[in-house]
């Protein structure tokens, strides 16, 4: 479902480039290298007007410095938000980016509702861990609507390995929370489970991870999404590919299946 559009068109010869320290996030300056032209402040420009366009809501309440539009290393455009709103008419899950120039910079956003797509990561190491899974999908279920759950796997600890082993699984949910309040109801439900958390990857009775919201690039100080490691962790991988094989991570562009069929063949060739 559609939730928001928005277009808008800049002139490129009337920007003033001085507008790059108002418009442009650090992220974008990072993104862009080099000299920051007219064309990347103008298309830049368009880009925010027309998500603030889609967002029903103008400029007011919202800064420039609320989402970055970057280039992946073929060119293509992506959104980054750093501060997530809804729409005035309801939540999204997916954003949709386009901008071409000549003489002037045209931009289109698009705000989707797509039902589920919401993926978490469910991993517990300590006490009765069969339990613990599935007394935390029953705590999700009062929260959200669980669409579909994965086998359980289990695998040796990742990052800090002197600890028993974990049962993994991933779920997908609708979530009628904007991403931040989702991880305040994650963080809540850990807090139930009796989880504490005392040291960085030590272990810990339940962890729930957001690993994708849609295809939204998140990236806050209290949130990061997609999971900024997701790639290299079959724990999440595998379990994810029962449940969506052919989902695209938003920034490599790349399946499911295809991040499983990597981490497989590295690791056949760690062991040969």
């Amino acid at each position: 479902m559609i939730i928001g559009l928005g277009n808008d068109i800049v002139d490129i010869s009337r920007v003033d480039e001085k507008l790059q320290r108002r418009i442009l996030t650090e992220e974008e300056r990072k993104n862009k290298g080099g000299k920051i032209t007219k064309e990347y402040v103008a298309g830049r420009f368009a880009l925010k007007e027309s998500y603030f366009k889609a967002l029903l809501r103008g400029l007011s309440g919202n800064s420039f410095q609320d989402i970055s539009f970057l280039n992946r290393p073929d060119g293509s455009l992506y959104a980054m938000h750093h501060r997530y709103k809804p729409s005035r008419n309801g939540l999204y899950n997916y954003i949709h980016a386009s901008l071409s120039h000549d003489s002037f910079a045209f931009a289109t956003v698009v705000l989707e509702k797509l039902h589920g797509k919401v993926f978490l990561g469910i991993g517990t190491n300590l006490g009765n861990r069969e339990e613990n899974i599935q007394k935390t999908i029953e705590k999700l279920s009062e929260i959200s609507k669980v669409l579909s759950v994965s086998s359980i796997i289990e695998t040796e600890a990742y990052g800090k390995t002197d600890q028993p082993s974990f049962l993994n699984c991933v779920v997908e949910i609708e979530s009628n929370f904007a991403p931040d309040e989702l991880l305040n109801e994650l963080l809540r439900i850990e807090r139930e489970m009796g989880r504490v958390r005392i040291e960085k990857w030590g272990p810990r009775i339940i962890d729930l991870d957001i690993l994708f919201y849609g295809n939204l690039v998140i990236k806050s100080d209290v949130l990061t999404v997609p999971h900024y490691d997701f790639e290299n962790r079959i724990f999440f991988v595998k379990p994810m590919y029962e449940l969506a094989p052919n989902f695209v991570h938003p920034v490599s562009l790349k399946t499911v299946r295809e991040i499983l069929d990597e981490l497989e063949n590295k690791a056949s060739k760690s062991k040969s």
